[in-house]
């Protein structure tokens, strides 16, 4: 008698690994995007807090990275936005942001504002696509500000 496997055998096999790979495939390509996020939303937390630091001893945002005490290993900075990686961070008027390059989402972290209610803060995550509102809306509890989710 000879030994092996049949063809049978075989295509069973194929069909199970097919299947596992169907479904773990999608699943891995959204936590790396939600790792990218995490990545971004961490960078783009010490630029602002930085900006925050700027602000608090110069009276006015700043305009330009050179103008904050922080920096990226290996990256020249200049002006008001710059690229590292997989995202795009900006310093605006009332924010700063981090745009994911590869699309998805941006996020934006707004500088403290004042009211007669108190201090308000919030970071914004908006989507471009459906994997960008994938990603937003199970890091907020689907508060909408507009296209956005707030992450207060």
């Amino acid at each position: 008698m000879k030994k092996g496997f049949t063809l049978l055998e075989m295509l069973v096999v194929v069909m199970i690994i097919g299947i596992l790979t169907a479904v773990a495939v999608p699943q891995y390509s959204r936590s790396v995007r939600r790792a990218e996020m995490v990545e971004g939303l961490a960078h783009g937390k010490t630029i602002y807090d930085a900006a925050l630091r700027y602000k608090a001893v110069n009276g006015e945002v700043p305009t330009d990275f050179n103008q904050l005490d922080v920096g990226f290993a290996g990256t020249t900075i200049e002006g008001a936005s710059f690229v590292d990686g997989n995202f795009t961070y900006t310093l605006g008027d009332t924010y700063t942001g981090v745009k994911g390059n590869l699309g998805g989402y941006d996020l934006y972290m707004d500088f403290p504002t004042v009211s007669d209610t108190g201090v308000s803060a919030p970071i914004r995550c908006c989507p471009s696509n459906s994997l960008g509102t994938w990603l937003c809306k199970n890091l907020s509890g689907n508060k909408t500000s507009g296209d956005c989710y707030v992450l207060e």
